[in-house]
């Protein structure tokens, strides 16, 4: 049986999402991805990784219909 969730529930995860994106994207974290010698596409892999964590909280927050 499915627990009844809070009205916030899926709006926490996302926030930590974001809050982790904005660290990456926004520090000086970002000099570790785009160094000198670092490969042209490893920008693109760190945002594919922050799009993949976004759904995956999504889906186990209980974004979907099961």
């Amino acid at each position: 049986m499915k627990r009844p969730s809070e009205p916030d529930a899926p709006v926490m995860p996302s926030l930590l999402v974001f809050a982790i994106a904005v660290l990456l994207f926004g520090s000086p974290l970002r000099r570790l991805w785009l160094a000198e010698g670092a490969p042209g596409y490893l920008p693109f892999v760190v945002w594919l990784g922050v799009i993949v964590l976004g759904g995956w909280v999504a889906h186990r927050s209980g974004g979907h219909d099961a």
